[in-house]
């Protein structure tokens, strides 16, 4: 590795902010705003490095908003529905047994997110085939176009790199927060915030 190559900026985030911003003025992204900001209830689910972005996600979605918000991030979790099922089935599992104390009332504010860099994750895709027919919003961020049909709303983020598709969903997440009216504070907010926070000031 040459030095001028230490330098040299990583590929896919040279037009980030011109994918983001084109990403948020779809059509798709107007109807998962209004689901989201509709839904009292958050569940978020991917694979690899994508379940830890909807993990992230989660955490700070019930953090920072008034809504419910959870995804299967525990490897004990998903390495025992796994070996229960398979891993096509592990993902509509879990949401089978988050749904066991829905009323259908709850279901109705549920959204659940799914996302994928390759289009083609069929555990993502049968979790969010049974949220559609249980009457729950149901979207799927693509970081390309999928090659499983489904009825969910879906979002195509148009990149190639698993990097900028994983980095451009967590900003999305964040615009679901702030589109929702929620703040996303800054650094030097968080710091003169007290130790305790009162999760129920929303």
């Amino acid at each position: 590795m040459t030095v001028s190559n230490l330098t040299d900026a990583i590929p896919g985030f040279e037009d980030f902010s011109i994918k983001f911003n084109s990403i948020i003025r779809t059509k798709q992204w107007v109807k998962a705003q209004k689901d989201f900001n509709q839904s009292k209830n958050i569940l978020t689910v991917g694979n690899g490095g994508n379940l830890a972005v909807c993990d992230h996600g989660a955490i700070d979605i019930a953090r920072l908003t008034n809504k419910n918000s959870s995804a299967p991030g525990s490897g004990i979790l998903a390495s025992s529905l796994i070996n229960d099922a398979s891993h096509d089935l592990w993902v509509k599992n879990w949401l089978s047994i988050s749904m066991r104390s829905m009323t259908e009332e709850n279901k109705k504010e549920t959204m659940i997110i799914g996302v994928s860099s390759s289009g083609y994750s069929k555990n993502i895709c049968l979790a969010l085939d049974l949220a559609i027919e249980n009457d729950m919003s149901a979207l799927l961020i693509s970081a390309q176009k999928p090659k499983i049909a489904g009825k969910y709303n879906t979002i195509i983020l148009d990149v190639n790199e698993f990097h900028t598709s994983e980095v451009l969903t967590l900003s999305l997440f964040y615009q679901l927060i702030h589109g929702a009216g929620f703040n996303c504070p800054t650094i030097c907010e968080s710091s003169e915030r007290q130790l305790i926070s009162d999760y129920k000031r929303h």
